[in-house]
Formats: C-alpha cells, structure tokens, sequence
C-alpha cells in the first residue's frame, strides 16, 4: 500500500448519504492535477486540516468503469477541443463494487462551470452495449444540445480506475489511481502510478489547490476520455492536450503516433 493510502486508512469516514449532504456539487468548478504518488502523499499529509474520506462498507477505494459515447464524427471531442463555450459529455459509469450503473451527462457553460446530471439504470442495461441502453438514450435525449442525436451515439472509450473520495470543508476531491484507457479500435493507454487528482468546488480554489500549488503543480488541462483519445489516435485535433500528453504519456503517444504514420 503506498503511503498516501496510509494517509487515508486514518481519516475520518463519511457515509454516501453525508458525502451527498456536504459535498453533493453537481454544479460546480473543477480542477485536475496530474500528481506522482509521493507528491500527494506530502500534500495530503500537510493540509492543515484533514479531510474526511467516503467509506462503504469498510472500503475507502472504489473500481470505477466508465464508457463515453460519441457521434461518429466525435462531436463532442471536437467541440472540446475547440474550446466550445457550450459542449457536453455523455457516459455511463458501472460501480464495480455495487453493481450499480448510470448514465450522466456534463454540460459545459460559458462561465466554465460543469453541471452534472445524472440518471440510474436497472440492472439488465448494463454499459457493455455499443450504444447507448434505450432508457439512457431518452435520458440523454432531453437535453436541448443534444436532442435526437443522443440516438446517434456510440460508444468510442471505456476507462477503468479506482477513486478515493475526500470531503474538505471547502471542496470535494477525487484521486483516481490504476488509470487505464481503452478506445473501439483496439489501442489501450495505462497511466502507470499516475494520479488524477480532481478538485471540485462550487468557486474559489480551496485548501487542496493552494497545497498543491505550494508543491509547483498547476491545473492541468486533462480529459479521462479527450486526452485519452487524443494520445491513442494522433490524428485528431488535440493542441488543447498536447502539452499534457508531451509531459504525462509520451511513452503512451509515441507509438500511437507510430502507428498512425505506418497507416498513411
């Protein structure tokens, strides 16, 4: 066990329910950081005040599994990548440890505030589909900039981690670790001992950014699904993660890159 895990062993625990209560943000900012272990076992331990951390059933690590789905065009890629003021994500996310699964859609405003909906799926519409379950498509359907092309969706990356979730009194963090990648054609991307550290709170940067600033270590523009995809198929547009995937995966990219210049 790595010593930022010791850290979290000895925090105190909330229930999902109090999670929810203190920390629900389903509107909110977010930060990501991309940290080395070490370095966040030193931040974690040097907040001055601890956070608590979600436990369920005496586990504090979660497996998540979450496919993203997409036009064939990848317009929600594209609009990320060109910075679209408006854009949306959609997924659906299987908990592996309950069994449970849902779909969400993030919409991305002006302001850059990401609202997250959310909607729980019955058991027989597991995400192992290629397109969207029918439930999770009229679901999608309903939001005015997506529409009818929530039946065009298909299924374009699926992305597998595990995720501690910390509660601060000015924001909720998640730390993504065992990162893995895999997109439809095949090519599969692990991020190694790579942590994603996500800060999410409802404005201002909190006790956890300013830590992490203390150690040199900025946001960092980074997508699970578009810099994923991006470093696995070069031939997209991608300058908005280039510097990401030059300085956290440029072993993942380079034989991507490789790949691609052997198919031209």
């Amino acid at each position: 066990m790595t010593a930022w895990m010791d850290t979290v062993r000895a925090l105190p625990a909330l229930t999902l329910d109090e999670v929810d209560d203190q920390a629900a943000l389903q509107t909110r900012v977010d930060r990501k950081y991309v940290v080395q272990p070490e370095t966040w076992g030193i931040v974690l331990a040097a907040l001055d005040s601890e956070p608590s951390v979600l436990q369920i059933d005496g586990r504090r690590s979660f497996r998540y599994s979450s496919t993203y789905y997409d036009t064939s065009e990848l317009d929600s890629y594209r609009d990320a990548a060109r910075s679209r003021p408006r854009r949306y994500k959609v997924r659906t996310r299987h908990y592996l440890d309950t069994g449970s699964s849902a779909v969400e859609v993030k919409m991305r405003s002006p302001s850059g505030a990401t609202a997250k909906s959310r909607q729980w799926l019955e058991e027989d519409a597991l995400p192992d589909a290629s397109r969207l379950p029918a439930g999770a498509a009229v679901f999608v359907s309903g939001f005015e900039r997506i529409g009818a092309q929530a039946h065009r969706l298909t299924e374009v990356l699926t992305t597998s981690y595990e995720r501690v979730t910390l509660v601060a009194a000015d924001a909720r963090v998640t730390v993504d670790r065992h990162v893995v990648a895999a997109e439809v054609r095949g090519r599969h991307l692990d991020y190694g001992d790579l942590l994603i550290v996500e800060t999410k709170s409802a404005g201002g940067a909190g006790a956890v950014d300013r830590a992490l600033w203390a150690r040199g270590i900025r946001p960092a523009r980074f997508s699970k699904y578009c810099t994923s995809l991006a470093a696995m198929r070069p031939e997209l547009p991608s300058n908005r993660w280039s510097r990401s995937i030059r300085r956290y995966l440029p072993a993942a990219a380079a034989p991507a890159a490789a790949a691609w210049k052997g198919l031209r």
